[in-house]
């Protein structure tokens, strides 16, 4: 073969160092990502997780038990008020009868108690009506009372009228509610000096609705000095309050005029002269029967209270 023709191999030229360095990083970062997120993945969306979630026990939900200690400071729900307030009377001694009175004089221990601050109102009255359908007061129409009397005491009320409120009450307080004693009366009215009046010992006609303030029934509070040594109004005049007595002869036997029970009323009313008004004034009357000038209040008693004998 000619020389011309003959050809000649090239020889092998080495790669250049600085083509093969970026290569080289390249390939590794991609193959360190790839793993990367290989692991992530496995991890996140594995079936280690499933198998994890499936041993792992249910969520249940229980009752939080409080420690006794946690238990011992738990407040109590708070008792209901009663509607016209309540007045602590401590217990004490009472002198009943006596001067001014047809019964001999008897000295009487009673136990502490709460009186209402005031006589039941027209307004309190008519709640009781409306929840137990009650009758109404003789005066009232379509169970309503008159006009502008809403906080003038309640009147026309029998005494077995102003025990069926008392026993309506209590359901609603959850306590015992009743008429007060004649003993119990005169303490919250009397207070430990034992009072002619609940403001004192001397009649003051600025204190109490009378016949010399013409003899209209005044609404509960009317006279900032009418109010006895415990804070209770009105205990003298305006009108006649039931209690729970009944009315006894000489011989302790239940007093009867025309067949008819008589209970006991205190304190005179808005009708009587000042001579027949004051904190230990009694008179008698029949249960049965109603008056425009007789009202009542009521007491209430603490859980270890009992209730006195009331001469039913």
């Amino acid at each position: 073969m000619p020389a011309s023709s003959r050809i000649t191999p090239r020889p092998k030229v080495p790669a250049e160092p600085s083509r093969l360095w970026p290569l080289s990083i390249a390939g590794a970062v991609c193959f360190l990502v790839a793993l990367i997120l290989g692991c992530s993945t496995w991890y996140f969306f594995g079936t280690h997780r499933r198998q994890a979630a499936a041993l792992r026990p249910p969520l249940v939900q229980t009752p939080a038990v409080p420690t006794p200690d946690q238990a011992a400071a738990t407040p109590t729900p708070p008792v209901k008020r009663a509607p016209s307030g309540e007045l602590p009377v401590p217990g004490g001694e009472v002198a009943l009868g006596g001067e001014g009175t047809d019964v001999p004089l008897r000295r009487e221990l009673v136990s502490p108690f709460l009186i209402a601050e005031t006589e039941v109102t027209n307004e309190q009255y008519r709640e009781f009506v409306q929840a137990t359908k009650h009758k109404a007061p003789t005066h009232w129409e379509r169970e309503e009372f008159p006009p502008g009397t809403a906080t003038e005491p309640v009147t026309h009320v029998t005494w077995e009228d102003a025990e069926a409120y008392c026993k309506w009450l209590s359901e609603q307080l959850g306590a015992t509610v009743r008429l007060p004693t004649e003993a119990e009366w005169e303490r919250a009215a009397r207070g430990d000096e034992n009072l002619k009046y609940p403001w004192g010992n001397e009649w003051n006609g600025r204190a109490a609705a009378s016949k010399e303030t013409k003899g209209r029934v005044r609404p509960v509070k009317s006279y900032d000095e009418n109010r006895s040594p415990f804070g209770a109004y009105d205990m003298a005049g305006n009108v006649w309050e039931w209690v729970s007595d009944e009315a006894r002869d000489a011989g302790g036997q239940p007093k009867l005029l025309d067949g008819l029970r008589q209970r006991v009323i205190k304190g005179g009313s808005a009708e009587e002269p000042r001579a027949f008004i004051s904190a230990t004034i009694r008179f008698e009357f029949p249960e049965e029967q109603g008056s425009g000038k007789l009202g009542f209040r009521y007491v209430v008693l603490r859980e270890n209270e009992t209730r006195p004998n009331a001469n039913r």
